[in-house]
């Protein structure tokens, strides 16, 4: 599996094209935004996240961008640790 780690802003077109080509192709693969990153949620390209791949929030940085209910799971740094854990490849945008 390979855990995605969102911590820019800027990185949302970076996000949405690897987590589509992941897919596309079959990887398994999870979503953790924290900080900045969390900005990158905002948007509809969320549906293009299969069932079976796993999207978390951290729920301090979810808060202080946003008051609306977030759009993935939300969770914390311990998350993060499970989803490093179970991960075989690491990349951080």
């Amino acid at each position: 599996m390979i855990l995605i780690t969102v911590v820019s802003a800027n990185s949302g077109k970076h996000v949405r094209l690897l987590s589509r080509a992941l897919a596309r192709n079959s990887e398994p693969f999870s979503i953790f935004f924290t900080g900045k990153g969390v900005q990158v949620l905002a948007g509809d390209w969320l549906d293009q996240i299969p069932e079976d791949s796993e999207a978390v929030a951290c729920t301090e940085s979810w808060t202080q961008f946003s008051s609306e209910a977030c759009p993935v799971t939300e969770g914390s740094q311990t998350d993060h640790s499970r989803l490093a854990a179970q991960a075989t490849h690491l990349v951080s945008l």
